[in-house]
């Protein structure tokens, strides 16, 4: 995956996980690295972006509920 994809995704995970003051603060940071990765890919739309990311999160965390809890035994 890519690095700044990865650091958007984990971003908008706490977002998503957070209420009050500490997502107001998450949603900061998250903007930040948005504003990070669209001055490196100007040619980009901020919208088309953050879908993209909101998407790939989606995808992201359905992988994390779909992992299994503990390592099963060896046989």
């Amino acid at each position: 995956m890519n690095k700044d994809l990865e650091a958007l995704i984990l971003s908008y995970e706490k977002v998503s996980a957070l209420r009050d003051r500490e997502a107001e603060r998450a949603l900061q940071e998250f903007e930040a690295l948005l504003d990070g990765v669209l001055a490196r890919v100007p040619n980009v739309p901020r919208e088309t972006l953050r879908k993209s990311v909101i998407k790939a999160h989606r995808k992201w965390a359905l992988k994390q509920e779909n992992k299994p809890l503990a390592i099963p035994p060896q046989a």
